[in-house]
């Protein structure tokens, strides 16, 4: 009898060593299979958030695409806009003054969509000022003899001696010789409270001068006086010819004065900036 209270026991013990080992499995499965459902559910919401935080990148590159292209597309219509100013004051001139040598190009680096342009026209003369004002004018309007030109371009009519009117100077001797840039030479001189930088090319006789009393040296603008020539070039000149340039600029000042003939017509451009006056001469036409 004792012996089968024993067996009965032990027996009980299994079972509830059993039943603890099956429990144990039972919440080991639950928890893994709840492991498992909980990794989807992050694996389902990151892709989500990787899909919007893609589909929130393309909206956001399309728009910048979008608005680069309008840039470019606003750019390029002012840039058209610009041209077609210069353009048609040009072809209404034309009509005006026929057999002008004209600039195509305002040698402008700003200011183009508001060029404006006058001129007056003698028998003897026809003189053309170029100008920026507040907003675009019609052709002669009365306002813009109240604006300050940027350049101003001059034909004498029938001249019987051009030398006359051209400023040209003869290459210089005995004086200190100047470097200007690679194989180009000048000759420096004195006079009045300035001081004069000349170098000869071709045709063409370019003259500096720098004011003593504001402390100016010649070297540099004839320096960059040179390689403006040499990236331009001048218009073809039926006489010697000449470029004057008083050192700094000014709007209004027309410091930069360039003379040359045509055929039995004399012209000259004054211009703020010898930059402009170049850019201008090159589109003459």
């Amino acid at each position: 009898m004792k012996k089968n209270r024993k067996n009965l026991a032990l027996l009980l013990l299994a079972a509830s060593l059993l039943a603890g080992c099956a429990g144990q499995s039972n919440s080991q499965s639950s928890q893994s299979s709840q492991a498992k459902s909980e990794k989807k559910a992050e694996s389902k919401a990151s892709s989500k958030s990787a899909a919007k935080s893609a589909a929130s990148s393309a909206v956001s590159s399309a728009k910048s695409s979008s608005s680069q292209a309008s840039s470019k597309s606003a750019a390029s219509s002012s840039q058209r806009a610009d041209a077609n100013r210069i353009g048609t004051l040009t072809g209404q001139l034309r009509a005006k003054l026929p057999g002008m040598l004209l600039p195509a190009a305002d040698g402008l680096g700003q200011g183009s969509s508001n060029l404006n342009i006058r001129y007056t026209s003698s028998s003897s003369q026809n003189v053309v000022y170029y100008s920026v004002g507040n907003s675009p004018l019609a052709l002669n309007d009365s306002r813009i003899a109240g604006e300050k030109p940027y350049a101003v371009l001059t034909e004498n009519k029938n001249v019987a001696d051009a030398s006359s009117l051209i400023n040209y100077q003869e290459p210089k001797t005995g004086l200190p010789a100047v470097k200007i840039a690679g194989n180009v030479t000048g000759t420096e001189e004195g006079a009045a409270g300035s001081t004069y930088l000349q170098f000869n090319q071709g045709q063409w006789s370019f003259v500096v001068r720098a004011s003593n009393v504001q402390g100016q040296k010649p070297l540099p603008t004839a320096q960059k006086l040179l390689a403006l020539y040499q990236q331009y070039g001048l218009p073809d000149t039926a006489a010697k010819s000449s470029v004057q340039v008083d050192v700094g600029e000014s709007l209004g000042s027309l410091n930069t004065v360039i003379t040359w003939a045509k055929g039995s017509s004399v012209y000259q451009l004054k211009a703020h900036s010898t930059e402009t006056a170049f850019k201008m001469l090159k589109s003459l036409n």
